[in-house]
This record gives structure tokens, sequence and C-alpha cells, in this order.
């Protein structure tokens, strides 16, 4: 406000300077007697008119010029604040990417030690429970390691994708390969799990299996967590125009409608689902939905107190079309999807 203030001041007595300096050369001294040129002489005006008007105009002219030079100032300032912001944020990433990756050498290796430990304890020691315990632990850590520098490489665009054809067939054979493996978990927490697949094509998709199949079991980790004993969890997958779908549906606590919209957002976890469970970084979805743009897809979901539909959307293509998908170029997603409402068929 006080910067204004004297900014303000600084244009009314520059423009005043200003009109002063017109007034004495057109004017008073006619050093340059414009009244004498055709096209000047209708503007020329009688000297109390001049400091009426002209010098009133001079000084909010000044003032808007000068005013206009501070914005640009600050603007130059503020753009030089980001761009140190950008380097010290780069910085700071490269630190903890490398500390990862620090970190992640010796748990491997702690890994596979606490695994072949427990493989070689017999069975009857009561040592055998707390290195397998050990070893559930060093792997659990490690995950989270493994997402972290996921998370990383995605902010810094380091992320490397490897895209592959898969018939729908062998995409279908792939999704229902991963959640077999979680079953299990799903079984041990009473949850009824049921998959159908609707009659596919011969198009194909490409895709990166390793970032499919994280973003399969990010969707089904989280419906396990946040779905409490006895419900249920049903997945399909469809071919639906140009484009092939996994839905993934839960009868757990769902997303509180004021939160929707943040819930694909780095390190963010709803309120109840903190509630629910006191574990979790907030990075899964946000991998998740990284993952699929880049395979020019989407990931969308409807929620409610009574559970939750992820969907995720991969484009499908010829078999004859041989070009990759290009990051960032993702198909549109339906308005209002992150709200959940997304219209789509389930």
């Amino acid at each position: 406000m006080k910067k204004n203030s004297v900014i303000l001041l600084e244009g009314i007595a520059i423009g005043g300077f200003l009109g002063l300096i017109t007034y004495f050369l057109f004017v008073a001294g006619s050093i340059i007697p414009l009244g004498d040129i055709t096209f000047f002489s209708q503007f020329c005006v009688p000297t109390s008119l001049f400091f009426e008007i002209t010098i009133p105009i001079f000084m909010v002219l000044g003032t808007i010029i000068l005013h206009m030079l501070s914005y640009r100032q600050r603007f130059v300032e503020m753009q030089n604040i980001v761009l140190k912001n950008k380097d010290d944020n780069k910085a700071k990433d490269d630190l903890i990417s490398m500390t990862l990756h620090h970190i992640r050498t010796p748990l491997t290796g702690m890994m596979w030690s606490t695994k072949e430990l427990s493989f070689e304890t017999p069975a009857d020691n009561p040592q055998k429970n707390r290195i397998e315990k050990l070893n559930e632990e060093t792997v659990r850590i490690l995950h989270t390691v493994e997402k972290l520098i996921q998370t990383s490489r995605e902010n810094n665009g380091r992320s490397s994708y490897c895209f592959e054809i898969y018939s729908m067939e062998k995409l279908e054979r792939l999704i229902s390969e991963s959640v077999a493996k979680m079953r299990p978990a799903a079984y041990a927490k009473d949850l009824s799990v049921e998959m159908e697949t609707a009659p596919l094509s011969n198009k194909v998709v490409k895709i990166d299996n390793d970032k499919i199949i994280t973003v399969v079991q990010t969707l089904f980790e989280n419906a396990i967590h946040y779905t409490k004993s006895g419900g249920g969890i049903k997945i399909r997958m469809e071919e639906k125009g140009s484009d092939f779908f996994f839905y993934i549906t839960d009868t757990g606590i769902g997303i509180p409608i004021n939160e929707q919209s943040k819930i694909f957002s780095q390190f963010y976890r709803s309120t109840n689902a903190k509630l629910t469970r006191s574990e979790g970084l907030g990075i899964g979805l946000f991998l998740a939905k990284s993952f699929v743009d880049a395979h020019n897809g989407g990931i969308t979901f409807n929620s409610s107190s009574h559970g939750t539909t992820f969907i995720m959307r991969l484009p499908t293509v010829d078999p004859s079309d041989q070009t990759s998908p290009k990051r960032g170029d993702a198909l549109p997603v339906e308005p209002g999807a992150i709200k959940g409402n997304n219209p789509q068929p389930q």
C-alpha cells in the first residue's frame, strides 16, 4: 500500500513536470509555435485551460506509466522467484531421489537375506516367525520406497515407458493374473471377489505392462483396505467403441463429495481414509493417474457412502497401427467424471 502511494505521488510529480515543460515549449515561450501549423491549431488552448486540463492529463498519464513500469518490474521479480523455486525444487527432488536409491539398495539386500534365512530356519524354531515378520516389514518398506522413487520420477518427467502390443485376450489375461495374486488378501478379510469379462474384439492396445499392473494392483489394494469385512469387490472388463474399460467396484467407505476433486493429488488422503487406515502416503492414485495418462487413457470414478467404482480407460488401435502413444495426449475425460458422476455403464 505504501509503495503504491509513493508510485502515485511520483507519477503525479513526473506528469506535472512534463506538463510544465510542454507549457513553456508550446504555449508560454512559443519556442515551437504549434499554433501556426494548421493541424495543431485546432488543439491549442488558452493558458488557463492548459493548466486546468492538460496538466492534470499529464499527471494521470505519468501515474499510469509508472504503475505499468512498476507492475512489469514486479512481474520480472516474480518470474525470477518462480525460476529460482523451480531450480530449488529440482535440487530437492534430485536429493530425495538419490537418498531413496541409497536406501533401496540395503533394503533389497535385507529382503533377500531374511527370506533366505527364513527358508533355512526349521519350522519348529521359535525364531522363524520373527524372521518371517522381519521379511514382511522389509518388503513393505521397500515397496514404499519404490513408490516414492517413482513419484519423484513422475514429478521430474523422467519416468521411462516400454510400450508393447497386447491383444485384448492377452490384456485380459494380464489383468486376471494380477487380480488372482491379490485374491488371498481379499479372502483373508472375508471379502467376496467377482470378475467378469464381456466379449472382446481382435483390436490391440499399446501398454507398458508393468505400469498397468501397478494401476490394477493399486485400485484392488484400495478396495481391500477401505471395504469392511463381509463386503464385496466386483471387477468387469469390456470394450466399448474405441476404448477398453476396466471397472472395479467395492462396497467400501466411499469418498466424501467435498474431497473428490483432490483424490488424485499427490500425497492426498481423504478424511475417512485416514480414520479407516492410518498407514498410507497418498501417492497410489497419483501414480495410477500419471501412468494411465501416459497411455493416452483416463481414470475416473463414481463414489457414494455405499462404495466406489474406479474406471480405467485405455485406447484400442487397429492391429495394423504400429504408432506408440504420446505422453500428454490423453483422451478426453467426461465432464464431471472426477467428481464421481461418470456416465459410463457398469
